[in-house]
């Protein structure tokens, strides 16, 4: 017998649970026989279950498995997953990267971040004029610095892991990218932590406080518990070992961090970020963590945050020519600054056409990253949600297009110097 009495709540969250990994992951291998890399997949994977697709063609069911009783709990996980996921993204960054070509990953990467900075900047100016719902509210300057930063950064964790699958981490181009990857990293959460706290404090100088917290953190974190970190390496190298006691611990910092940042007033990814970043560099150890974490964090909890980036992006909104012309902008200013800003300073720097072309298509890929910004910018009221649905529009593209334009500038292992 079918039992007729409706799922209890826990169950109900359980099923939407179920149905958003099963999605994701299927998406995510569809798409990876393609050169793309999983992230693509499991981003449309929220796309469909969303109203865009899932919406559209079975509003009741949509409704049935993602009810207002559900939501809130996939948010809780949602949000779980991201907290580990920046800390993931604190333990990938690597001063290492950085050795020998230092200063031109240092031009390239700040190039590639200020001039798609300022033509984002530039262009939500011009969409505000003619498209106001875009940025709602009555100050439309945090929203314009969300578009800016937006447009600046790149996705360090999707990039590595692209590098990786084409063979080209070992090579001196993988090299230079991801050096320059990680200095835009970096750069680009301090510009949002500055833009968040602007955004709630209301001024510049009501930002300061925040911001002077924040610092105080990452010095707490970076500086003073480097004797505890240091047994923490100590520790590994003797037992080679994280002991689910330590491991635990070490989730709980993350979080407890993220609590801190939080209540400073910034946001809660940049103290899981400040945590990561403060462990011990040490190979052995950041490698065994990251296997730990990424079981959890990759397989579950984030592709609920791809599913609720995916509910709150409703491509039926694109109803009108001129938010198609201004999706264009959004794509056109995107690429187009990233490329332009890495490309030159890489052929000033002397790479061979080609490698400089490499260098803009893959400093264009943004993928989560740009997603995390994003979901902070909605989550403020500083963007509207047809304006998160262009903006997940460019980072879908720009992820999507850089593994196909290496291959046609045949840029592979061989091709690289060295």
């Amino acid at each position: 017998m079918i039992p007729s009495e409706p799922l209890s709540a826990l169950s109900a969250v359980l099923v939407a649970l179920a149905l958003v990994i099963v999605v994701s992951k299927l998406l995510g291998r569809l798409l990876a026989r393609f050169e793309q890399p999983p992230v693509i997949g499991e981003i449309l994977g929220g796309i469909v279950l969303g109203p865009s697709l899932l919406g559209a063609l079975a509003p009741q069911l949509q409704e049935a498995v993602f009810s207002q009783a559900v939501l809130p709990q996939l948010n809780l996980l949602s949000q779980l997953g991201l907290i580990l996921f920046m800390f993931l993204v604190g333990l990938e960054v690597n001063p290492e990267h950085l050795r020998g070509r230092a200063r031109l990953a240092v031009r390239i990467s700040l190039a590639g971040i200020t001039l798609p900075l300022v033509l984002g900047v530039l262009l939500a100016f011009g969409l505000e004029a003619v498209l106001p719902e875009l940025l709602p509210g009555d100050r439309t300057l945090p929203g314009m610095l969300f578009m800016g930063t937006a447009m600046a950064i790149t996705a360090f964790p999707v990039l590595s892991r692209l590098l990786k699958d084409r063979g080209l981490m070992g090579q001196p181009l993988g090299q230079l990218v991801i050096s320059c990857a990680a200095i835009d990293d970096v750069v680009s959460w301090v510009l949002l932590a500055a833009v968040v706290s602007f955004t709630r404090s209301g001024s510049g100088f009501g930002a300061l406080p925040a911001l002077v917290g924040t610092l105080a953190w990452a010095l707490i974190l970076l500086v003073g518990l480097r004797p505890l970190m240091g047994r923490l390496e100590a520790h590994y190298r003797e037992a080679r070992q994280l002991s689910p006691f330590l491991l635990s611990l070490l989730f709980a910092g993350a979080i407890l961090s993220a609590v801190i940042t939080d209540w400073i007033g910034v946001h809660y990814i940049f103290g899981a970020f400040l945590f990561g970043l403060a462990l011990p560099r040490y190979g052995p150890l950041l490698r065994r963590l990251q296997l730990h974490t990424e079981d959890l964090v990759l397989t579950v909890l984030l592709p609920v945050f791809f599913a609720m980036s995916g509910l709150n992006t409703r491509i039926g909104s694109l109803d009108r020519p001129l938010l198609w012309l201004a999706l264009v902008a959004v794509l056109a200013v995107a690429i187009g600054g990233k490329f332009l800003g890495c490309w030159a300073m890489a052929r000033q720097g002397g790479l061979p056409p080609a490698e400089a072309q490499a260098v803009g298509w893959l400093m264009n890929t943004r993928g989560l990253t740009e997603l995390v910004i994003l979901n902070v910018a909605l989550s403020l009221g500083v963007i509207s949600t047809t304006l998160f649905t262009m903006m997940v529009v460019m980072a879908l593209v720009t992820t999507a297009m850089a593994s196909p334009l290496l291959t046609r500038l045949g840029i592979s292992p061989a091709a690289s110097p060295g």
